[in-house]
């Protein structure tokens, strides 16, 4: 709780002199600290507390996999919920390919993960329901809020939650920093200005449905990292695990 609550705080808070120097125009709409308070509480602050914990207990292929689940909970929210989209046979088969994908490339520890704690699994899959109601509800309510003014004041908001779940849950133990953990963090911090403004910037051009596949494409991107960078090895359920992936992005997104 303590990593994610200064990833969070340290990002909002760059987030914020950045949209000051700016002269960012605050909304004074009656929906935006409704807004905020969503995007704090469900993705800046609980999507975060919940994956952190759950990651210490789940092999990370075993939760890439369930996080992977999302664009099927973010396309049964906008379709059955808030009625904004329509999921076509095509696009049902699309969701359902790039699941089996990241699902076959990352098989092995998906099998190995047949141990994992269920609360761990319970966690990660809570996890999503909440970041795809976020999501979904900003595509839905908060359409004309610009992504810096609700980047920044959500970080702020969602670090300061996981200060109170650290003071609460993390009371007594050590922390340690390393010159990797914290070059970690530095990573971590830059990497949450900077994606999350992408997404919202996104979210406002894109169908939600068709954005949340990114969950699809991350795994693809990491194991090719992986052998690129780390020399990891690159087995073929890997390389067709990407390939199902693609096919299943390809027909979510075809026009």
């Amino acid at each position: 709780m303590v990593a994610a609550a200064l990833r969070m705080t340290a990002s909002g808070v760059v987030l914020l002199l950045v949209a000051l120097a700016l002269r960012e125009p605050w909304p004074r709409s009656r929906i935006y600290p409704v807004h905020i308070a969503v995007q704090g509480s469900l993705l800046f602050c609980f999507q975060y507390a919940l994956i952190y914990w759950a990651e210490q207990t789940v092999p990370s292929g075993l939760a890439a996999v369930l996080f992977a689940t999302l664009p099927i909970v973010t396309a049964v929210y906008a379709s059955l919920i808030f009625h904004m989209e329509r999921i076509s046979p095509r696009r049902a088969l699309g969701l359902a390919l790039g699941l089996a994908g990241v699902a076959t490339i990352y098989w092995s520890e998906v099998v190995r993960g047949a141990l994992a704690p269920p609360l761990g699994i319970a966690a990660l899959l809570l996890a999503v329901v909440g970041a795809s109601f976020a999501t979904v509800f900003a595509k839905r309510y908060a359409h004309d809020i610009s992504p810096l003014a609700t980047v920044g004041p959500g970080q702020l908001l969602g670090g300061a939650l996981l200060g109170v779940l650290a003071l609460t849950l993390d009371r007594g133990k050590p922390i340690h920093f390393t010159a990797t953990s914290a070059g970690a963090l530095a990573y971590l911090i830059v990497a949450t200005c900077i994606v999350f403004l992408a997404y919202f910037t996104l979210l406002k051009r894109m169908p939600v449905t068709t954005l949340s596949l990114l969950t699809y494409v991350t795994p693809v991107i990491a194991v090719i990292l992986g052998a690129v960078v780390a020399h990891e090895p690159f087995p073929v359920t890997t390389a067709l695990g990407s390939a199902i992936v693609l096919a299943g992005v390809y027909l979510v997104t075809r026009p």
